[in-house]
């Protein structure tokens, strides 16, 4: 279904994510040529969201977060 573009966050799994994540996820599975670059995916809004935060999100591994806080800093 995701290779045909069809799909959609029902499911209790999806109840705490949030609509910036969700518009990133649709946007980054999608057709290559609608598909976001990799800088486009760094400047949309669920990074600038988190960027500068210190807390660390329910949903992401703490080894996974730490890489994101890393690769944001540069």
């Amino acid at each position: 279904m995701v290779q045909k573009g069809k799909f959609d966050f029902d499911g209790e799994e999806w109840d705490e994510i949030s609509k910036e994540a969700k518009d990133l996820i649709k946007k980054l599975i999608t057709k290559p040529e609608k598909r976001l670059t990799a800088q486009e995916a760094l400047d949309h809004k669920w990074f600038k969201l988190h960027k500068n935060k210190n807390e660390e999100p329910r949903y992401l591994k703490k080894r996974n977060f730490n890489a994101f806080k890393k690769f944001m800093k540069g």
